[in-house]
């Protein structure tokens, strides 16, 4: 009890992609998150509650550097629903639909609502994980951003095998990709715009009882159209599950 036992909090997932993973019924789930790129710092602020065994609601705020002054970036409501569940000694298969409103804090800015399908696979000492989802994006202005494809791909290991009251530690190896459509102005399409991006991030997933911490690296290795890849940028995560 003096430890917040949590069954849950052992659930691993990718830092850069989506797992199927949800909190218990009545669980909740502070997490903050920095990233670093360049001279750009951004942060967010997240709370999970699970509202169903199955289903968890998410609130995020994001502040970032990026126009000036550190301020307001987004705000972003997260529903993630779990529908089917295998436990056998040793693993666990799970798959869930993920769906995702962000709106943008700062006038001009893009929206987004993403729904994606995400499943995996939690063993003693291999893990793997994927995603594949659709993303509208829009914007007040007379130019709409392009929809965006979203795929990703995630493999992991464990090299000590513990148990819950000992620390944990899981490596993985992360891909994810975006394909953009072309943006339209006054509904016509923008010939100079649209294309694809592939990023690759090694990351690590750390455990104690009812704490993770999850960080990595992500390097931008693919871009082709009009659509720049992602400049390497570090990720850290602090979480705990109560």
């Amino acid at each position: 009890m003096l430890t917040f036992y949590s069954p849950g909090a052992n659930a691993h997932e990718p830092l850069y992609g989506f797992g199927p993973h949800v909190l218990f019924k009545g669980g909740w789930a502070p997490h903050i998150t920095t990233n670093f790129s360049g001279k750009l710092v951004e942060s967010e602020y997240a709370l999970g509650y699970g509202i169903t065994p199955a289903w968890t609601g998410i609130a995020e705020v994001g502040f970032s550097d990026a126009s000036g002054p550190y301020q307001a970036s987004f705000y972003r409501l997260k529903s993630k629903y779990r529908f089917y569940i295998n436990n056998q000694p040793g693993y666990s298969h799970q798959v869930a639909l993920i769906s995702q409103l962000t709106l943008p804090a700062q006038n001009g800015e893009p929206g987004a609502f993403d729904m994606a399908f995400t499943g995996g696979r939690e063993g003693l000492k291999f893990y793997w994980f994927a995603s594949a989802g659709y993303g509208l994006r829009f914007a007040d202005n007379p130019v709409k951003p392009g929809n965006r494809v979203i795929y990703n791909f995630t493999l992991g290991y464990r090299p000590f095998r513990v148990n819950y009251y000992k620390p944990d530690i899981v490596f993985f190896v992360e891909t994810t990709g975006f394909t953009f459509q072309r943006s339209k102005n006054n509904g016509e399409p923008v010939a100079e715009s649209g294309g694809s991006v592939f990023a690759v991030a090694p990351t690590f997933f750390f455990t104690y009882r009812n704490l993770a911490v999850r960080g990595g690296v992500q390097f931008g290795v693919w871009e082709d159209g009009f659509v720049n890849k992602p400049d390497t940028n570090f990720k850290l995560t602090v979480e705990v599950h109560l």
